[in-house]
């Protein structure tokens, strides 16, 4: 494909997905924080806290950073969306996207690998371990270091197809 505008359909579909991925991290990041800071933050409206609430609340905040990574991720996608919607050539944009996220999955599951525990014990809700050895974060932590070394490759492929192109 040329490096003119992309199709009128493929523009349109990405800015629909981008509108729902846009309601989904709305409704997420409404969820998470949710989840994570109601309790602790009822017991501080109410004016029972004491130590222990505060407590909970660091250890919370240390459980919701790998999450918020997560939903960064999300949100390069969005913007990648809204890229492809505005016309933009796919090439670059994939290669920006895919770095991205791949670095923001790989920060947001070694935070939850090697971070969280010590944080939370710090906060003194303690889970007893020193590193929170989950397959799921391994696995992500792995896959998204796959997708920065694919970025790297796909813009080195960018770049050889542009010199190409001036060549012809």
């Amino acid at each position: 494909m040329s490096q003119s505008s992309l199709p009128a359909p493929l523009r349109a579909r990405s800015r629909a997905l981008a509108r729902w991925l846009t309601l989904l991290l709305a409704t997420l990041s409404l969820l998470l924080l949710a989840e994570r800071f109601s309790a602790a933050g009822i017991a501080l409206y109410r004016n029972d806290a004491d130590a222990g609430t505060f407590g909970r609340f660091g250890a919370q905040f240390a459980a919701a950073i790998p999450e918020a990574c997560y939903l960064m991720a999300l949100w390069w996608i969005r913007a990648a969306l809204l890229e492809f919607a505005d016309g933009a050539f796919h090439t670059p944009v994939i290669a920006t996207a895919l770095r991205r996220v791949g670095v923001t999955l790989t920060v947001g599951a070694a935070v939850a690998l090697f971070l969280v525990p010590g944080l939370q014990r710090l906060f003194g809700a303690g889970p007893g371990y020193l590193i929170a050895y989950d397959i799921g974060s391994v696995a992500l932590c792995a896959l998204g270091w796959s997708l920065a070394m694919l970025a790297q490759v796909l813009k080195r492929a960018a770049e050889v197809q542009s010199e190409l192109d001036e060549i012809f």
